[in-house]
């Protein structure tokens, strides 16, 4: 049988992204009461950019600007705002946004966990408990039926090792937790989680393609010539891109973070669950050994490429985004640029920076590296987490006070982009 992705009538998928919380507003979650408990440093979320009205006005803006794909992602506390008990009129307002782009000629790809869940969840079936592994099948099982044939490709979990690194080790994001045990437990939970939903929703839909969003970055030493510089940061890139290559490539990963967090485990059936691999790819940190700060070493962004930093204080370095394709490539699957872009409000280097990141996915492909599409971050200006809104990142600038949209200069940038990458011949399909 071929392999379900790419697909075969849509080899390249070039487009946008955003994600439930970030752009639909007033969904009150857990990271709601997050903000209410003045955990964040941007305030609280609100209206966000108002796309739950206006989710098939920012379609036809995708459309607009070139896009064939459509990265979304689904609410699970809209959907099942009280355990066990499911909004029918949520799950027809998700599949009614999944014929709009199918319609328009979007491929539809949807998430199901993008960091926020229910209120109950923590409480209820939390990721520490198995009991989370069958609450999220139910809850993809029941979105998969609902949206139909028409959402054939899905990024299961977005980011999962950075929602078990900031929300059970680190202690900055919901249920806030600070444990190396409980940070294992969840990320074991996550990972059996991924392949029970892929089960619920291949038997709802079986064409689906299903992958994972893993958020990579780059690192290096502070001081290249210092050797423990270099040391913290090839073990800081282990680490942090490899646990979650490793559990989908070979069933089995292991993590350690000195002085004591080691994050193991196996799930030798776990690689059949994945179709492909999802890349979101920002920007690259600076490590010092020994500088005090967090445990051995510290770290911090700098502009050593002479590019300027983003808005939120980011390197801007697609220097270092090839050899990431490169290493995500190594577990055998297709890849998709599921994430990347940058926060400038003045649409200063947005341009530039569609430019050197595009050229480099044409690279990687030149090169053999099985990448086909890219997904840009974002379509709209949206709410940046513990940021707030202050971080733009939107193709489309929004008008906090209208909810209106307009397009950026880049925009047209980004047409042009579209227009050449789609309209080159697609790599040959493996598998």
């Amino acid at each position: 049988m071929p392999a379900p992705f790419p697909f075969a009538d849509r080899p390249r998928l070039f487009g946008v992204a955003v994600s439930h919380y970030q752009v639909e507003g007033d969904d009150p979650c857990d990271w709601t009461d997050w903000e209410a408990a003045g955990r964040t440093r941007g305030g609280a979320c609100g209206r966000a950019a108002g796309s739950w009205e206006r989710y098939e006005d920012d379609a036809a803006a995708a459309v607009a600007l070139g896009a064939n794909a459509f990265r979304f992602s689904v609410s699970w506390s809209r959907v099942e705002p009280r355990y066990g008990t499911f909004d029918e009129a949520a799950l027809e307002r998700y599949a009614r946004l999944v014929a709009r782009l199918a319609a328009l000629g979007l491929e539809p790809v949807v998430t199901l966990l993008h960091y926020t869940h229910p209120r109950w969840f923590h409480t209820e079936t939390p990721w520490t408990s198995p009991a989370s592994v069958d609450a999220f099948a139910r809850f993809a099982g029941r979105v998969a039926r609902a949206l139909g044939p028409a959402a054939r490709c899905w990024t299961v979990l977005n980011e999962p090792f950075v929602l078990v690194l900031g929300g059970y080790l680190d202690g900055q994001v919901p249920p806030g937790l600070a444990s190396g045990r409980d940070a294992a437990r969840a990320f074991d939970n996550l990972l059996a989680a991924h392949e029970a939903a892929a089960a619920a929703i291949r038997e709802a839909s079986p064409g689906a393609a299903i992958g994972v969003a893993h958020n990579m970055m780059g690192f290096a030493p502070a001081r290249p010539r210092n050797p423990f510089d270099r040391l913290l940061a090839a073990a800081a890139g282990r680490f942090y891109n490899r646990p979650l290559l490793d559990a989908f490539g070979e069933g089995r990963w292991s993590a350690f973070l000195p002085p004591f967090t080691r994050l193991a485990g196996r799930r030798p059936s776990l690689p059949a669950s994945l179709d492909f691999f999802g890349v979101n790819f920002y920007s690259r940190l600076h490590l010092r050994f020994g500088a005090g700060g967090r445990r051995i070493g510290s770290f911090d962004y700098r502009d050593a490429t002479g590019r300027g930093l983003t808005d939120n204080g980011w390197e801007i370095v697609p220097e270092a985004f090839l050899p990431l394709l490169r290493e995500a490539a190594s577990i055998g699957r297709p890849l998709l640029v599921t994430e990347n872009g940058l926060a400038d409000a003045a649409d200063a280097r947005r341009a530039a920076f569609l430019e050197e990141h595009v050229a480099v996915v044409a690279r990687a492909e030149a090169e053999g590296v099985p990448v086909h599409g890219y997904l840009h971050w974002s379509l709209v200006d949206n709410y940046e987490w513990l940021d707030g809104f202050e971080p733009r990142f939107g193709l489309l600038a929004l008008d906090r006070e209208t909810l209106a949209r307009r397009e950026r200069p880049s925009a047209e940038t980004f047409r042009r982009l579209a227009a050449e990458y789609l309209g080159r011949p697609a790599a040959p399909r493996r598998g």
